[in-house]
């Protein structure tokens, strides 16, 4: 018996000597990639990947949609790059069948720089190299700065065994100064590595430090409908699919931090959207979200006011109303929630939130005393934050809001003109579901999901002059930019503690791409 314990032993020894001997060579080999990765990903909060492929180089150049989005200077150098670099066999040789990932990353003069990374074969970069691709090359620094034919220019250069490219020389500096402790984002990256037969592409986005990037676009703060972007704990893995008239990513959404608002969802199972039903045709945006079992739901919200040390205030407020009005409002606002929630803004800027109810007639009745009549169909409430108590951070922009009920909808807006427009859309019909645009939206995403955003391009046009800088601006207008776009939509859907994700950007459609979606 002894020896077979003894022979038991070595054989784990071995075993277990063989698997270290094996994933530490792994982890050798390895090495220059999570290089390239760690210092793109310390810096860039938006990460492209793919394999060097020229498969991949010739379906992106078929891609119209990544051009207008990155504008014309961009697209142009990417285009002169896969033509001269990546095509150039004398050169790809020495990142062949390599990884290749691209980092967008914020600056100090309100652009947004790109580098393109990839592990390299040679072990030192020199002039003689890069004379293989048919551009003029000039060493500076410790870069070389390599400007092509049609006055396209970029910046290269090597970093520990990794090779950089970009169309900024001080990006080119960043990276080179970044230290390389293990960061968050690469080892998310590392873990949700979607590279298969079926993947073209991966993106990976770093929503916490997003707002460094947006804040080069945008000029104003991260505030209300632009919050959600702001300081979230949170990454998401996608997977790109070709299509000629959208941009199309799916994949996984984590929230890490306990304390977000969003995180209260992760348990709902998906609905059927059918709340923006109502909404306006001249709806800018929405946000909406689905909550299967409000019970649930509830408990996790209150758990949520207590992490902001909201709960004793709400709790005294809802003591004083229970006092003041003798009604016991756990008992309205609770037991006839329906299912959807949503928030929308107009394109004029105007603000509506929305609640599905169960019984209209019944709340409306409930609700008597604690409202005051405003106009024959239009209310005010005489407490604050009700909604923003029951219903959390969608509603706090809604203080003590004007308010309708109609269809089983409680409808919300600071201003009973806002709350005016709503029934004029909604009694005549004027409804987004009515429009063409939308309802080709619709048709290209999942009709179910726990939360779902919304932008429309055309109702959208003064709050993006408002919003974005000078010169995003400009690129958002011209027909080579997203001008001829129809819509943007991000729908999360809960499943295991992340969610599940589908971003789309579509493109209007033109009669001929209708013909040929007939034809087909």
């Amino acid at each position: 018996m002894r020896k077979i314990y003894i022979l038991l032993i070595t054989l784990v020894l071995g075993v277990t000597g063989m698997a270290y001997l094996y994933f530490s060579n792994l982890d050798r080999e390895s090495s220059p990639s999570d290089n390239s990765l760690h210092l793109v990903s310390a810096n860039a909060p938006i990460i492209f990947a793919f394999e060097n492929d020229k498969g991949f180089y010739d379906i992106l150049a078929q891609q119209n949609i990544t051009n207008d989005i990155l504008g014309t200077e961009k697209s142009n150098l990417l285009k002169t790059l896969r033509e001269n670099v990546a095509n150039n066999a004398k050169f790809n040789h020495l990142i062949e069948g390599e990884k290749v990932i691209v980092g967008f990353l914020p600056t100090k003069n309100n652009q947004v720089d790109f580098v393109i990374a990839t592990q390299t074969k040679a072990k030192k970069l020199d002039a003689a190299m890069l004379n293989q691709i048919n551009a003029a090359v000039k060493q500076d620094g410790s870069a070389y700065h390599i400007k092509f034919g049609d006055s396209s220019e970029c910046y290269v250069a090597i970093i520990n065994r990794s090779i950089f490219l970009s169309n900024s020389k001080q990006a080119l500096k960043t990276l080179s100064e970044t230290k390389l402790p293990n960061n968050e984002f690469a080892a998310y990256i590392k873990q949700n590595n979607r590279f298969g037969k079926n993947t073209l592409a991966s993106v990976y986005i770093n929503y916490k430090e997003l707002p460094s990037l947006l804040k080069d676009i945008l000029n104003t703060n991260l505030i209300g409908e632009l919050s959600v972007f702001n300081q979230q704990n949170t990454y998401a893995s996608l997977s790109y699919n070709f299509s000629s008239d959208k941009l199309l990513l799916n994949g996984y959404t984590e929230i890490k931090d306990g304390q977000n608002y969003f995180k209260l969802f992760v348990d709902q199972k998906e609905q059927k959207i059918n709340i923006d039903q109502l909404f306006p045709e001249q709806t800018a945006n929405y946000v909406l979200f689905t909550i299967n079992d409000y019970a649930v739901w509830s408990k996790a919200l209150k758990d949520w006011q207590k992490s902001k040390k909201e709960d004793e205030k709400i709790a005294e407020q809802l003591r004083n109303i229970d006092e003041k009005y003798r009604i016991d409002i756990n008992q309205i606002f609770p037991k006839y929630f329906n299912k959807q929630l949503a928030t929308i803004e107009l394109k004029s800027g105007e603000k509506i939130g929305i609640v599905e109810i169960k019984n209209g007639d019944k709340l409306g009745q409930l609700l008597l005393d604690l409202g005051s009549e405003y106009a024959p169909d239009i209310r005010i409430f005489k407490e604050p934050d009700l909604l923003y108590n029951y219903f959390g951070e969608p509603f706090k922009k809604f203080e003590r809001p004007f308010y309708t009920i109609i269809d089983n909808h409680l409808v919300v807006a600071n201003n009973a003109s806002t709350v005016q427009v709503f029934l004029n859309a909604y009694k005549n019909d004027h409804l987004l579901m009515n429009t063409e645009g939308y309802n080709a939206f619709k048709d290209q995403t999942p009709s179910a999901a726990t939360i779902a955003f919304y932008i429309n391009n055309k109702n959208s046009n003064d709050i993006f002059g408002r919003n974005l800088k000078p010169t995003y601006y400009k690129q958002y207008k011209s027909e080579k930019g997203v001008k001829n776009y129809n819509a943007f939509g991000y729908q999360l859907s809960a499943d295991n503690g992340k969610f599940t994700s589908n971003i789309l950007l579509l493109k209007n459609q033109t009669k001929t791409d209708t013909v040929k979606l007939t034809d087909n």
